[in-house]
């Protein structure tokens, strides 16, 4: 459930409420008691959004796609990627046949 921010217009005081969006905004300070005077503040979202489910499968398809194109353009991101030395074992048995 997001976070928000709210002041009270009589006394200034500032707080936060967790509720869901579809639930109604308060209208009443906790400190003063003082109906009516509530106003929600826009503030700056500072979290981290989590994906889940079908998003979050097809978000992490997208991403391998795009390191998949960047690995085969760039060998020394594929040698980090493998690791070194597997890459170089890698590229011995590729030569060899």
């Amino acid at each position: 459930m997001p976070t928000y921010e709210h002041l009270c217009e009589a006394c200034n005081n500032e707080w936060e409420d967790i509720y869901k969006m579809s639930d109604p905004v308060p209208t009443k300070c906790p400190i003063c008691k003082k109906k009516g005077k509530v106003r929600r503040l826009i503030s700056v979202c500072q979290g981290v959004v989590e994906l889940s489910g079908h998003e979050y499968k097809a978000k992490a398809i997208e991403d391998a796609a795009k390191m998949q194109k960047k690995m085969l353009k760039d060998e020394n991101k594929l040698a980090n990627f493998v690791g070194e030395k597997k890459y170089h074992n890698n590229e011995l048995q590729r030569t060899k046949k």
